[in-house]
């Protein structure tokens, strides 16, 4: 089965490695892998199963890069092994109240934007520690929220890895939006492949008047 390129990116102390690791021991594949090129990557193998079908991912959890590459060998010479350009999927983490962390995934969407065609790939925000929203106000919270679902049209998940609240919301999220890709690229069915030629045929006889 091919595996899902998922690379999760996100500023330090955000959180990221603790969603990863419980999706890990939620959907669990083949054990982890952490790399010991001296790259600062770690590799996971969870499946979801969503509409019958099952999602392989290879979900890499890397540490915080300073910009994401422009190209290829930039992306060699400054973030060897990540395979940030190559990735199938991005999660973005923030921490719901630290601002800087938002900012941050904010400055890698926009080089990621510049830098490669992201038409076809999905990319999930996510907003980490809402257990400690309450204590720090909630108004930068709906502000993340509606930068990323109105302007960036993105999927959007807020939730606590500290209390495993809605953390595989996050890749059913992810799951869904690739599945959804999978269904574009599929090819049409029998029914579907001759209700399309009846439709032309239909159209080829049409006339004007």
């Amino acid at each position: 089965m091919e595996l899902i390129r998922v690379v999760v990116i996100g500023a330090p102390q955000v959180g990221k490695s603790t969603i990863v690791k419980f999706v890990q021991s939620a959907a669990p594949g083949r054990p982890q892998c952490a790399l010991s090129d001296g790259c600062p990557r770690h590799t996971y193998f969870p499946a979801v199963l969503l509409n019958s079908q099952l999602f392989a991912f290879r979900l890499h959890d890397v540490a915080s890069v300073r910009r994401f590459p422009a190209g290829s060998e930039q992306e060699w010479s400054s973030c060897r092994a990540l395979g940030l350009r190559s990735a199938a999927a991005y999660v973005l983490v923030f921490d719901l109240t630290c601002p800087e962390s938002f900012r941050y995934i904010r400055t890698i969407r926009d080089q990621m934007l510049e830098s490669r065609d992201m038409q076809r790939v999905p990319v999930i925000v996510v907003g980490n520690k809402r257990d400690k929203v309450a204590a720090h106000g909630a108004r930068g919270c709906r502000d993340a929220s509606a930068t990323v679902r109105k302007h960036w049209k993105w999927p959007y998940v807020e939730c606590s890895a500290k209390f495993n609240y809605r953390v595989l919301q996050v890749f059913r999220e992810l799951t869904m939006a690739l599945d959804a890709l999978r269904q574009e690229e599929a090819p049409p069915t029998e029914a579907e492949a001759a209700a399309r030629s009846e439709q032309a045929a239909r159209c080829r006889h049409c006339t004007i008047q």
